[in-house]
């Protein structure tokens, strides 16, 4: 088992190594149910509070996503980011390129856009960040609090298996011929 679980560790760091393939795990990472909202929310508010600090700074827009994008963890995310950076580019703004991706909150486009149009850009953004770090506690907290039951069903059962095997070998005694 040992040697397996070395094997499928090894296999997938050499998988993420690669970025065709580090791009489809995080498709599917996206994709999935509850740790995909998870994993938007924690890079959402990474991408919002970086953002907003280079802005806060007096980093230019363009120069402050091209490192934003370094930042992010997920390259479906940050794959993203360089077809906002491109329509940033054109004149379209932040805001609605970041809706456009439907990578992104459609909250935080529109937060943005407001910040956009108040001039207040930073400090919207690290509101956004602050929002979403509040919700990805949030979250944390409610799959903890719904894997405590499930730990103590699967710890029944371990329990109650050891049990019934000690309960067969005991009574299996008393039907060895003598």
């Amino acid at each position: 088992m040992v040697l397996g679980g070395i094997g499928v560790y090894s296999w997938f760091a050499r998988q993420m190594r690669e970025p065709a393939s580090r791009y489809k795990w995080d498709k599917r990472l996206l994709g999935l149910p509850l740790v995909g909202d998870l994993v938007g929310k924690l890079e959402v508010a990474r991408f919002s509070r970086t953002l907003g600090t280079l802005i806060g700074n007096g980093v230019t827009l363009l120069t402050a996503l091209s490192i934003v994008k370094d930042t992010l963890i997920n390259t479906v995310m940050a794959e993203g980011l360089t077809v906002v950076a491109t329509q940033l580019k054109e004149g379209k703004g932040l805001g609605k390129p970041l809706m456009e991706t439907g990578l992104f909150p459609k909250l935080s486009g529109h937060l943005v856009m407001v910040g956009e149009e108040t001039g207040k850009l930073q400090e919207m953004l690290i509101r956004i960040a602050d929002l979403y770090d509040r919700e990805v506690r949030s979250t944390v907290k409610r799959m903890l609090a719904l894997m405590e039951p499930v730990l103590i069903l699967g710890l029944g059962l371990v329990i109650g298996g050891i049990i019934m095997s000690i309960l067969v070998a005991i009574l299996s005694v008393n039907d060895v011929a003598m």
